[in-house]
């Protein structure tokens, strides 16, 4: 793990498109800002394992209880547009690390999205 001393304003580079910058630091908690392409997944850590632990319990899904969604979905007709963010926009995600993420237009998924 490669530990760096940050100050406020000042940021890191992963790769040549992803960039974290302190934002506040307050106490035992410091915001940070991250500037990555749409195409580039961020999540809190917390979300991320909710994430990966969801996709491990479909993936040992039935074939019966598969087969039963199908039924449902037609019985629920096609959805018109949808409720969720455009993904692709471009932008910046505020991230801190006690209480979520404000998305500025990135297609954030999960709690991390406000």
């Amino acid at each position: 793990m490669l530990v760096l001393g940050r100050r406020v304003g000042e940021g890191v580079m992963i790769g040549h498109d992803i960039k974290v910058t302190v934002i506040v630091i307050a106490g035992d908690k410091v915001r940070i800002g991250i500037d990555a392409p749409a195409e580039v997944e961020v999540h809190r850590e917390e979300v991320y394992l909710e994430i990966q632990e969801a996709n491990r319990r479909a993936a040992g899904a039935s074939p019966e209880g598969v087969r039963g969604l199908t039924p449902a979905l037609r019985e629920r007709g096609p959805k018109r547009g949808h409720g969720g963010r455009q993904a692709g926009t471009g932008g910046a995600l505020s991230a801190d690390a006690g209480d979520g993420a404000q998305d500025s237009g990135r297609g954030v998924s999960g709690s991390a999205a406000r």
